[in-house]
């Protein structure tokens, strides 16, 4: 399989998933990556951006700022921070704009077997008739690459098909070029054609469903099954490829070392926005060229409040051992007798348990003081089962240890306890 290369140095690739419109979700991720064109000591120094597709919405929503995130985005890509591709609402958008040189007539009402809606994008409805912005913005998403292949890491905005690849470069530009929109200098405004955008000569046949083309371009920004499942040809590939496109309703995670999808419905309010930064080119210890190598569990996801697993564990889990006590049974031994248990149980954690390695004796500010109470009522119980899980859950995420003998320190410090316990319940 033969495919463009697009050759990166020293950088590190943020992909960025499907943005809708939503320039503020744009704005608080560059944010949060310190990502600044205007701040040559932010991350720009080491970093680029490569934009999935669909920078517009299909439909109507809140908060979409297409011609200023549109702006923002293209003037990133003209002073090289960034990449785009093309993805299906643009490519929809062009359809819907562009006429046949022979029929005069737009391209998708005609061929309405390309999958889209019968009803034109919302992001025409922003331009009266006629209005020369629009033309402008339609050359530009023209002029957008189909895929981006870093030789090490690749993107595309639907469906990386390497067969379909191969049949695709004899219609794609092969470097970048510069052409002149009006030549009679009235307005003569510049438009970059990227490498591996598609070549002007070749935009009707497109959407031609009678053209071998139209199946092409359909297989890389409208793969036919709208979810990534079994039969998606990802199946095939050697080398990772992100994706935007189909929208994912989970928590942000590589669909395995080939795979990532990088689209989580940021056009709704409480989605994020979401990238996943590629490091590998910052990584002298990998060659570039050794896709085998090039693991996407080498990656990593950032997204506007994100919190880490850890912390989202242990947040979980501090919750669901306050809400233990409230359940236990109380004791009914003498409150003389619990306290004499309790101190036996504070010389047992600080001595057998310890899984911080303190080495400490029971003092009021001591870190395993507030977990005496439920230790106490579940050795009370006589639930070594509970016990020596709640021990060790408290040492992993609570405590944040990773005593390689920590279940069996807690199993151990678990029988020793209920059996202590038996004895002021005899």
């Amino acid at each position: 399989m033969h495919s463009h290369i697009q050759k990166i140095d020293n950088t590190s690739l943020y992909f960025i998933g499907d943005v809708y419109g939503r320039l503020d979700k744009l704005h608080d991720l560059l944010t949060e990556i310190d990502f600044d064109i205007d701040d040559p000591e932010s991350s720009i120094q080491f970093v680029k951006l490569v934009f999935c597709g669909n920078l517009i919405a299909s439909t109507e929503g809140k908060n979409i700022e297409h011609i200023a995130l549109l702006t923002l985005v293209k003037d990133m890509v003209d002073k090289g921070h960034a990449y785009c591709l093309l993805g299906s609402n643009e490519f929809e958008v062009i359809g819907w704009s562009k006429h046949h040189p022979i029929t005069d007539a737009p391209y998708l009402p005609v061929n309405l077997t390309v999958e889209v809606n019968n009803t034109k994008p919302k992001f025409l409805s922003q331009f009266a008739q006629g209005d020369e912005t629009l033309f402008q913005w339609v050359d530009w998403f023209m002029a957008l690459p189909l895929y981006l292949d870093f030789e090490h890491i690749r993107a595309i905005h639907a469906c990386w098909d390497n067969k379909v690849i191969n049949e695709l470069n004899p219609y794609l530009n092969l470097t970048n070029q510069k052409t002149e929109d009006s030549p009679n200098g009235t307005s003569s405004s510049l438009t970059a054609v990227m490498t591996n955008a598609l070549a002007q000569q070749f935009w009707p046949a497109a959407f031609d469903t009678k053209h071998p083309l139209s199946t092409l371009m359909n297989s890389c920004l409208n793969y036919p099954q709208f979810e990534i499942n079994d039969s998606h040809p990802h199946q095939q590939l050697t080398t990772p490829v992100v994706i935007g496109h189909y929208p994912q309703d989970s928590f942000p995670d590589i669909h395995n070392e080939h795979l990532v999808c990088v689209n989580y419905n940021a056009g709704v309010d409480d989605y994020p926005l979401v990238s996943f930064a590629w490091h590998q080119g910052r990584k002298k210890s990998i060659e570039v060229n050794a896709s085998e190598n090039a693991k996407l569990s080498l990656g990593e996801f950032c997204f506007i409040e994100q919190p880490t697993a850890e912390e989202h564990i242990a947040e979980g889990v501090e919750s669901l051992l306050a809400r233990l006590i409230t359940v236990l049974p109380q004791p009914t031994i003498a409150q003389s007798a619990l306290d004499q248990f309790q101190s036996q149980v504070a010389e047992c954690l600080c001595n057998d348990w310890d899984p911080l390695e303190l080495n400490q004796q029971m003092h009021s500010r001591h870190p395993y003081g507030e977990f005496i109470e439920l230790i106490s009522l579940l050795a009370l119980s006589q639930d070594s089962e509970q016990l020596s899980a709640y021990l060790a859950i408290v040492a992993r995420y609570q405590l944040e240890t990773e005593n390689d003998n920590l279940e069996n320190r807690s199993l151990k410090v678990a029988f020793k306890l209920t059996r202590l316990a038996k004895a002021y319940q005899d």
